[in-house]
């Protein structure tokens, strides 16, 4: 895929301090926000600093959207939940596909702050605005386990699924809000049913070990926890599967 060309950081100074307006209106602003969405997402930093100069060299909307997102992946979640909710107060619903894209990534931000109940408030109002979505059911689930709602959370799982039956996350989730209900055996179905499909899926291979552990099988979840340590050492799986470990051997010893 060719990606976008993305003005350097300190071309775009240069344009700013010396080229005035009439350097800055011939940037093509669309290649432009193509190329710094990649660049949030592969070097957040470099969009950062990047976004704020375009910003101020008439980058507009898409430039402020490129700061939040690379907020967003700069752990800064709060305020780039704040910049993306403001995004969409502004946007208006002028264009309604990238409206609900703002505000469902809006939404993510407000769930990664800690924030589970404004991220809440946001996915009811998508749902009413896009109810065809998977992701946006799948999303609200996992803002719904996080306030302990599991009941609720397996309908929206269940209409995830519907829509999109080859969604395994929304399967994964829901083996978790199973076992958060005491439905172990109906858990156990689900998960293995991810794994029959994606055998190194970490979040599977996660929830399985738990369950594991729950029936009395401590090797097994050992083998499961590892085995996402190992196929994906840097994903949130791998930090719960290692302390998953570390907890066990200490009640063991």
């Amino acid at each position: 895929m060719r990606r976008g060309r993305l003005i350097p950081l300190l071309a775009l100074l240069g344009l700013l301090v010396f080229g005035g307006q009439s350097v800055a209106q011939e940037i093509d602003h669309e290649q432009e926000y193509s190329a710094c969405m990649q660049l949030a997402r592969e070097r957040p930093e470099d969009a950062y600093r990047s976004g704020l100069v375009w910003h101020k060299l008439g980058g507009g909307f898409p430039a402020r959207h490129c700061i939040a997102v690379a907020l967003l992946e700069l752990r800064q979640y709060d305020e780039a939940a704040a910049r993306l909710e403001r995004l969409a107060t502004d946007l208006g619903t002028a264009r309604t596909g990238l409206l609900a894209n703002i505000m469902m990534q809006a939404g993510q931000a407000w769930y990664l702050a800690g924030r589970a109940e404004k991220a809440l408030k946001i996915q009811n109002n998508l749902l009413d605005f896009a109810p065809g979505d998977p992701e946006l059911w799948l999303d609200r689930a996992v803002s719904l386990m996080d306030l302990e709602r599991f009941e609720e959370a397996l309908g929206d799982l269940d209409e995830a699924i519907r829509l999109n039956p080859d969604l395994t996350a929304a399967r994964t989730y829901r083996a978790v809000a199973l076992r958060e209900l005491d439905r172990l055996e109906d858990a156990w179905k689900e998960v293995e049913t991810v794994l029959a499909l994606l055998p190194y899926d970490p979040d599977a291979l996660l929830e399985r070990g738990i369950l594991r552990q729950y029936q009395g099988d401590l090797e097994g979840a050992r083998a499961d926890w590892l085995a996402v340590i190992q196929y994906a050492p840097e994903t949130s799986a791998a930090t719960a599967a290692r302390a998953r470990i570390e907890e066990m051997d200490v009640v063991v010893q």
